[in-house]
């Protein structure tokens, strides 16, 4: 069958990106460590290295996770379980596009309140001695995924930090929120459509679910109001930090369960239409 094999080359192509991924942190900090007999100057091409593999490996890990739904869609293409009306949702190539545009809209919000982006208005790094525009590898020391670091300074004031486990958490979070949101506005457009004179609260009830496709926004939105998304490029240590790891720990599983809740909804609609 053509979905089995598909499924399998899914399965194939997303281990061998998570499994590159793993064993390139773990080299590279065993060598970058303490207890390595490398030398940080001598690490540079390594790190630059290790920084291509990541972008390769969460390139092939995402196509492998493509790769896995197109055939589930194809295998449960008509049929009545909760995973089938998650993957039926995307059919319309319009809800694709809507996911794309979600996740790279919160991937810019979410990059500001990680700190891979930092806009630091009050800060000057020409003043501090820094050439702008110029970029920097901190090819040592860390825990794995967490070197190397690349600091591009685009302007007097603004920069980008990329840090492996950082832009991954981005990356997974903000696909997740994405798909959430395009699942979200397939459901509120299939109720409109099925009750076309929806009383104020029915209404209101619809909107407030597309704000299931994105758990990470209440999070987000507590962080910049409590200011956890306007400090420094040094904020990595700052006591607020363990916060905006808390906000994420919390939302990556209720980003897992909100298709299922949605697809319980999708459901219940789809059976109202055709009494």
């Amino acid at each position: 069958m053509a979905w089995k094999a598909g499924r399998e080359s899914g399965f194939r192509t997303l281990f061998v990106g998570a499994f590159s991924l793993a064993i390139a942190f773990i080299i590279y900090s065993s060598l970058s460590g303490t207890s390595g007999t490398v030398q940080p100057q001598d690490l540079t091409g390594m790190a630059y290295a290790t920084l291509a593999i990541t972008a390769a490996s969460m390139a092939a890990a995402t196509y492998g996770a493509y790769r896995i739904f197109r055939a589930e869609q194809a295998r449960l293409a008509g049929g009545s379980s909760l995973m089938s009306f998650v993957t039926g949702a995307f059919s319309d190539k319009r809800y694709w596009k809507m996911m794309a545009v979600s996740a790279i809209g919160y991937g810019i919000f979410f990059g500001f309140l990680s700190q891979i982006l930092v806009l630091r208005p009050d800060v000057s790094f020409s003043e501090q001695g820094i050439a702008v525009p110029s970029a920097e590898m901190i090819p040592c020391c860390g825990a794995p995924g967490y070197m190397p670091m690349f600091t591009v300074y685009f302007t007097d004031h603004f920069l980008l930090l990329v840090i492996p486990v950082n832009v991954i958490l981005a990356a997974v979070v903000s696909m997740m929120v994405g798909f959430n949101i395009a699942l979200s506005a397939y459901a509120y457009r299939l109720r409109k459509t099925v009750q076309t004179n929806m009383s104020i609260v029915g209404g209101l009830g619809a909107t407030t679910g597309l704000f299931v496709g994105c758990p990470t926004c209440a999070g987000s939105l507590l962080s910049a109001v409590l200011g956890f998304g306007v400090i420094g490029a040094g904020a990595s240590a700052s006591a607020l930090a363990p916060f905006q790891t808390l906000f994420i720990a919390a939302s990556l599983p209720a980003l897992a369960i909100a298709p299922l809740l949605l697809a319980r909804s999708i459901r219940s609609i789809s059976r109202c239409s055709v009494k």
